[in-house]
Order: C-alpha cells, then sequence, then structure tokens
C-alpha cells in the first residue's frame, strides 16, 4: 500500500502553527472542490480537523498532507475521509418540527376527502443530508400522515451529501437511543427496531423508500436528479458566500415540480427572487413554492 509522504512512527502530539499562507492554500482547495468558504475565524476549526487526519496518518507537515490529499488513489481515499471531518453533522431526527408541520397541513391532504382517487406519488430531496436523520424524519412524517388519511401513497425520498461516511450511516440507518430519544414513543415502536447491540434501525419498509447518494453541492445541475415536490436544504448555504448560494437556490428551484415546495434554513438566503418561485408564509420556515 502507498506510504503517506512524511510517515513517522510515533504519534503526534502537537502540530506546528499553520501560517497563514498555508490556510490561504487550503481554503483556496477547499472552496475549488467544495464550495465552502474558510474565513480567517475558522483557521482552528480547519487546523482541529486536519490535525485529526494528519495524526493518522503520522504526517506532521501541513504542505505534505496537502499534496498527499491531492495524489493518487490514495489521495482521493484520504480526502473523503477529511471532507466527513470538516463537513459538520450536527444533526437529529425532527430537528425542523416546522418544516413537516407545513408539509403535512399545507401541502399533503389533510382529509380523507382530499384524498385522489389513484395512489399519490410524492418525491422529496433532502440536500445535505448527513447521517440520515432529516430525510428518515420526512419519511415518517409522511407515511404517518397519509396512512392517518388512509390515502394511498407512493414515497421516493433522495438523500444526498458530500460525505461519504456520513451516507454510509444514513443507509444502515442505526441510531443509538440518543439519537431518537425525542422521537414519540409511537413512532419509535412503529418506524425502529431495537438491535442486538442496544441500537435502534429504521425499519426496512422504511428504508427502501430514501435512496441515499454522495453529491457534492457544486455538482446539483449536472445530477441525475428528476424533479421533485418537496425539497429541503437546511444549514447547509451558510457555508457559501452569497453569489453561491442564490445559484445553488436557483438549481434547486428548476428541480421543483409545479406547486412544489423548496425549505431553506432560516436566514440563509436573504432577498432571494426566483421568476418561478414564490415566497410562502409558514411560522419559522423559509419556504418557497414553484409557480
Amino acid at each position: 500500500m502507498e506510504q503517506p509522504p512524511g510517515l513517522v512512527d510515533f504519534a503526534i502530539e502537537h502540530l506546528p502553527k499553520m501560517e497563514r499562507e498555508q490556510f490561504l492554500l487550503w481554503a483556496e482547495l477547499l472552496k475549488k472542490r467544495t464550495g465552502m468558504r474558510f474565513p480567517d475565524n475558522r483557521i482552528s476549526f480547519l487546523v482541529t480537523n486536519l490535525g485529526m487526519r494528519m495524526r493518522a496518518l503520522g504526517i506532521n507537515d501541513y504542505q505534505r498532507y496537502f499534496d498527499y490529499v491531492q495524489n493518487g488513489r490514495q489521495g482521493i481515499i484520504e480526502w473523503d475521509r477529511l471532507i466527513h471531518h470538516l463537513t459538520v453533522h450536527e444533526t437529529r431526527f425532527l430537528r425542523h418540527e416546522n418544516t413537516l408541520a407545513l408539509i403535512t397541513q399545507h401541502y399533503l391532504p389533510t382529509s380523507k376527502e382530499q384524498c385522489p382517487a389513484t395512489p399519490v406519488s410524492i418525491h422529496t430531496w433532502s440536500v445535505g443530508c448527513s447521517t440520515g436523520e432529516e430525510p428518515y424524519g420526512i419519511a415518517m412524517a409522511i407515511d404517518d400522515h397519509m396512512n392517518t388519511l388512509g390515502c394511498e401513497y407512493y414515497l421516493g425520498v433522495t438523500a444526498s451529501d458530500i460525505s461519504r461516511d456520513a451516507i454510509t450511516q444514513g443507509q444502515v440507518g442505526i441510531y443509538n437511543s440518543q439519537k431518537i430519544k425525542k422521537i414519540g414513543a409511537g413512532w419509535q415502536d412503529k418506524y425502529f427496531e431495537p438491535t442486538r447491540d442496544g441500537r435502534f434501525q429504521v425499519i426496512e419498509q422504511l428504508r427502501k423508500r430514501v435512496c441515499f447518494n454522495q453529491l457534492n453541492i457544486l455538482d446539483i445541475g449536472d445530477a441525475p436528479i428528476g424533479k421533485m415536490d418537496i425539497i429541503t436544504c437546511h444549514n447547509l448555504l451558510i457555508y457559501f458566500d452569497q453569489e453561491q448560494r442564490v445559484q445553488i437556490a436557483n438549481t434547486l428551484a428548476d428541480h421543483l415540480l409545479p406547486g412544489g415546495l423548496l425549505m431553506l434554513g432560516v436566514g440563509e438566503l436573504l432577498n432571494w427572487t426566483h421568476p418561478h418561485m414564490e415566497r410562502f408564509h409558514f411560522a419559522n420556515t423559509l419556504a418557497f413554492q414553484r409557480q
């Protein structure tokens, strides 16, 4: 196996100080490859997370590690691991309850009489899905709502994230008790089954409705993803500059069916306008509907 340059046989306890020139190199590479911006006040975050991977490889020089992640097959593999550390995976089930309320109270049928004679098709996309809590939460909310009404329906959930490790965790769908503690007992019993090691796995019937895929947000314009009824993109645009936020929102809008909903993180995109999108006002949400 190819060895990283600068390999040492001992654990690196203290990394050298990162000079500004080196920080700018890393910030430029990350901006180019992921679109994420790293302002000066995030240098400690960058150093901490680079350090985790450098220690694992036995590299004690930022430049050597910089060269390593850009070189050959091992560099490609290492880049995936690094990106997992550099992208924040702070998420939890039912974190955006107002989003779920908007979907179930205003987008889906709200009574048996409103249910069409033929099954309803519902296609949703969770952009920046992390380890799967958001897309599974959306799937649970829609499934519970439609079953309660007695509406026949088809649900397909696309879940995408730049981190391959996060996607892998989401596909398995296993979470510890802390992760699901805020889910009501009824939903826990309905949508999770205990594992032998004391954790909980999303039931297969729900897992097979959620398709996870690794996707760099910079590539969404070329992604083979069809038109959607519902798109959620929470806590992702904050890592991009204003121009890129607008570009991403425009592209997501183009992936919506007429009448479809786009929901962004509150405060993540100010004064955005689109010729085919209209603001949908609902408490504690930033939502738009395709006209």
